[in-house]
């Protein structure tokens, strides 16, 4: 039997396993069955992503295509193939051997009405040309030539930003930021809408002022992922903030954190409900035993290489949940392997594009450097 003979059913099943740009359009000019049966697939399709490398297990999922290769790429077919696409990673689009011409791709992206988010890493500022983007993954964030920059909720940069609060203004409707930033200070506009916020500091000079001075310019912030190399920063205990329920905080740096410093930060943060401490060497059992008292809604505590917190805080917190009819799961070096069966829910899958606008899933467990560009609703 030739496999042109094969039930159209038959051919949809094959081409459901086809998750490869290059393999797609190569079967999309096979002939006019095989042009028809593949459209009718790809329509399914919603992000092109340059590549699995990046994910630490592959997804086959129906509605994502990749491009592996580094050879050409025909654009011109893209809108075609895919005019449902939301989500376009065209970080090496433009270094294939036999490059393709940047207006196919300009045009690609202006014409895409369902287009709503693009990664990109190359130099090309290829975003410039997109009317209604409202997550964008840049290596080099230039909001001045955003067209619409008031449809942004997601923004990730890949490297340094330069001056966020100067820039800051161009964002109102930002839910989620994810920035490497050099200290400093924060006197940009505040945030309503900011829901998410993961920052990275960079080369600290004394103490840290602009990291809680931005938290504290996002009232309606829910979730925090923080990661900072200095040992000293400012906390203006006077300004309560309700609203923030996850918190984590890594520490990069040689020295040991100032413990009256996340005395007064933890104190700001009364409905805290899940912290994560890590790489907080010098932190003691005591110190535990402190932070329980201070935060009232504390459910999820997780201490992650801090080698000075031993079974004693375990046993206090435990000792601590039945006097007060509180409910703490703690973890430490010793039980630290019981996280992932006690949450199931939080992924520590390494993934550039994450479904569901959930920082407890998707976000808590990871590492500031493997977090995904993109959260997605699951109303998209």
């Amino acid at each position: 039997m030739l496999i042109n003979e094969l039930p159209d059913d038959c051919l949809h099943a094959v081409f459901d396993y086809l998750n490869d740009l290059d393999d797609l359009i190569n079967c999309y000019k096979v002939c006019i069955k095989w042009n028809q049966l593949i459209a009718e697939r790809t329509k399914k399709n919603q992000r092109i992503n340059e590549s699995q490398i990046f994910s630490d297990y592959p997804d086959y999922s129906s509605d994502c295509v990749y491009y592996q290769k580094k050879d050409f790429i025909d654009v011109t077919c893209l809108s075609k193939l895919f005019p449902n696409l939301m989500i376009a990673d065209v970080s090496n689009i433009f270094h294939c051997k036999s490059n393709s011409k940047i207006e196919d791709i300009v045009s690609f992206v202006r014409n895409h009405e369902s287009l709503k988010g693009i990664i990109n890493a190359s130099k090309e500022r290829i975003e410039k040309y997109c009317d209604k983007l409202e997550m964008l993954s840049s290596g080099r964030i230039e909001p001045s030539i955003l067209r619409n920059h008031c449809s942004l909720k997601q923004l990730h940069t890949l490297n340094y930003y330069q001056d966020f609060k100067r820039d800051a203004h161009y964002f109102p409707n930002l839910e989620r930021l994810h920035i490497y930033i050099k200290g400093g200070y924060y006197a940009g506009p505040v945030l309503e809408k900011l829901k998410i916020l993961e920052l990275c500091l960079l080369y600290p000079h004394g103490v840290c002022y602009v990291t809680f001075q931005l938290m504290d310019s996002c009232p309606n912030l829910q979730s925090a992922h923080i990661f900072t190399p200095t040992n000293r920063f400012f906390v203006d205990e006077t300004l309560k903030h309700k609203c923030l329920q996850d918190l984590v905080m890594s520490y990069g740096g040689p020295s040991c954190l100032d413990w009256n410093d996340l005395t007064r930060l933890f104190m700001k943060y009364p409905n805290l409900k899940h912290l994560s401490l890590r790489n907080v060497r010098y932190i003691k059992d005591e110190h535990i035993e402190q932070l329980v008292q201070i935060l009232p809604n504390l459910v999820l505590f997780d201490i992650y290489d801090c080698p000075a917190v031993t079974q004693r805080a375990a046993d206090y917190v435990e000792d601590y949940c039945k006097r007060y009819g509180r409910l703490i799961k703690f973890y430490f070096e010793g039980n630290y392997h019981e996280i992932g069966t006690d949450w199931p829910q939080l992924s520590t899958k390494r993934e550039k594009i994450s479904r569901g606008f959930d920082f407890m899933k998707n976000c808590f467990l990871k590492d500031f450097h493997h977090l995904p560009c993109f959260l997605i609703p699951e109303d998209y």
